[in-house]
């Protein structure tokens, strides 16, 4: 590549001046010259004496001029190689590259500029794998860095003198740094209150117990609830720690589930006691009957069939409102009348509605045709209609209007109840939630009816929305689109 390595005659063979680029004829002519003015002097002058005087002066005089002529003869082979081999070294320092060195001069710098020419093609060689493992290392953080900002947990790494290495950006949000870089910084100086406690506890623990995890959960800070994990970075050197990781990973959405469970048992274990009594007591009490006590036995028969139909409708609506959340639902939509649906609605609510003296007002003059699944579209109706009994007073009475504009079909049902606050309207649709009895403050039914009336009007692209009636009551409107604008 750049020719033989210097042997080692060429390193530790005795000088000649042929190696610093002066020829054999040029040293001998030098000799017959000097030899020559000698012996020329010798004749010149006659006694012995003046003789040697004078061979001596001239010869002295030709070795300086012979002198003078080597040195200017040995300059040139060295001059112009050192020269290029400054200018590519201060290349080398200056900008880590330089171009290739010829190899021409004196004969006593070829090793050296061979040996320089190896080293520099080594030199290379390591730069362009450095640049190449430097490349591989900036690609391999690039991928390390987008997984860890796509991460939904908050991550931070920290050293050994709890300082930030790195952290994503939902680290970021936890902590409430927004786009502030905070590398380098105290971890505790970034965070105050339950989650610096809990940090720090994390950090201890995993010195003293010198395991891999440690755990810590329900993590209150800034309204949300966070389990903290932090992990021992391991490294494949002994007695080498490279610090640790802490992991974030907001709970809350499953507090959440499992309170609403809780509230869930809480209200199934309410209403199901009831029944459940007075069907025992019911059944007890029969069992110590009679044929000859016919109105008793017939006034707790029925009421064991009451209680049996309440107990099977709460289980209904927990059945139907996990399928409903689970998608299981197979929906069969078709064109259908929607003054048809609300007539139906009224007719199954009535009986109901005459046991309080309440009246049901229909102003259904508008026909509009809706792709609705007909069943559990009735069925959302009919909740809504027996919430607007349940909360009537006795003797009031419930209003229901269609009507439709702008491609839009909307039934009105308002009651003349206690209504519902402002704040309410939009947490009634929300599952669990239970509309209070104003007289009794006991929870009617297991929260789930509007939650299953929403989920039955998204599945058939319409909305339900509630607002106060002009006459203090609840007012709640099924919008659904229009899919014929009459029905003959």
């Amino acid at each position: 590549m750049h020719g033989p390595v210097a042997t080692t005659e060429e390193q530790d063979g005795p000088l000649d001046f042929r190696d610093l680029g002066v020829s054999r004829s040029l040293l001998a002519g030098a000799a017959v010259t000097l030899a020559s003015a000698s012996a020329a002097a010798a004749l010149l002058l006659g006694s012995p004496a003046e003789a040697a005087i004078g061979a001596a002066a001239a010869s002295l005089a030709i070795a300086f001029a012979v002198g003078r002529l080597l040195t200017q003869r040995m300059r040139e082979p060295l001059r112009a190689p050192v020269a290029a081999l400054l200018r590519t070294m201060d290349a080398l320092r200056l900008g880590g590259a330089a171009s290739e060195l010829p190899e021409h001069g004196a004969p006593l710098l070829q090793p050296l500029l061979r040996r320089f020419h190896l080293a520099h093609a080594a030199m290379e060689q390591r730069s362009q794998k450095t640049v190449a493992n430097l490349m591989h290392a900036e690609a391999a953080f690039d991928r390390v860095h987008a997984v860890l900002q796509s991460l939904r947990e908050g991550v931070v790494v920290v050293d050994t003198k709890e300082r930030i290495v790195l952290m994503n950006r939902n680290a970021r949000r936890v902590l409430g740094l927004g786009e502030r870089r905070a590398e380098a910084e105290p971890l505790f100086s970034l965070c105050t209150g339950a989650l610096a406690t809990a940090l720090r506890e994390g950090l201890t623990r995993i010195e003293s117990q010198r395991t891999a995890e440690v755990r810590i959960g329900d993590i209150a800070h800034e309204g949300r609830v966070y389990d903290l994990s932090v992990v021992q970075v391991q490294s494949n050197r002994p007695d080498q720690d490279y610090g640790k990781v802490l992991v974030l990973a907001d709970v809350t959405q499953s507090h959440e589930v499992n309170r609403l469970k809780d509230e869930l048992l809480s209200s199934i274990s309410h209403e199901l006691r009831t029944p459940l009594t007075n069907m025992i007591c019911s059944s007890e009490i029969l069992t110590t009957l009679t044929p000859s006590d016919e109105s008793e036995w017939r006034e707790f028969a029925t009421m064991l069939a009451t209680e049996s139909k309440r107990l099977k409708s709460l289980v209904d609506d927990i059945m139907e409102y996990g399928l409903l959340e689970t998608g299981r639902v197979e929906w069969n939509a078709e064109p259908h009348s929607l003054a048809e649906l609300a007539r139906t609605a009224v007719g199954v609510l009535s009986p109901a509605a005459q046991q309080k003296r309440q009246s049901i007002e229909c102003a259904i003059g508008n026909d509009a045709v809706a792709t609705v699944d007909v069943r559990r579209m009735r069925e959302a109706l009919c909740r809504i209609l027996d919430n607007a009994v349940k909360f009537s007073p006795d003797g009031g009475t419930i209003r229901v209007a269609l009507t439709s504009h702008a491609g839009t079909a909307e039934i009105a049902i308002e009651d003349d109840g206690p209504g519902i606050p402002a704040d309410d309207r939009e947490r009634v649709f929300e599952r669990f939630q239970q509309l209070g009895d104003v007289m009794t403050e006991k929870p009617q039914g297991t929260g789930l009816g509007l939650a299953i009336v929403r989920r039955i009007l998204e599945a058939a692209n319409g909305k339900v929305r509630c607002e106060a009636s002009p006459t203090g009551g609840a007012r709640f409107v099924v919008s659904l689109p229009i899919a014929t604008a009459a029905l003959r």
